[in-house]
């Protein structure tokens, strides 16, 4: 559906090497992301990470992760 938001709690975790944050308008994207999900609680950009961030930093993931789940 055209203009939905997501309304959940949301996090939102990606590497700054990842080709995708490279995409064409994602720097106007990425930093206005609560406006189309207005419970963003967070945006992390792990440094020297690219597209696996799981893989490739599995402790700060997880971390960020546990975090902003004993947040809700």
């Amino acid at each position: 559906m055209a203009g939905a938001k997501v309304g959940v709690p949301a996090l939102y975790i990606a590497g700054d090497r990842d080709p995708v944050v490279a995409f064409p308008g994602m720097d106007q994207l990425i930093p206005n992301l609560s406006k189309f999900v207005p419970q963003l609680r967070e945006t992390i950009m792990l440094p020297g990470c690219g597209h696996w961030t799981q893989q490739e930093r599995p402790a700060e993931v997880n971390a960020a992760m546990i975090d902003f789940l004993r947040q809700l």
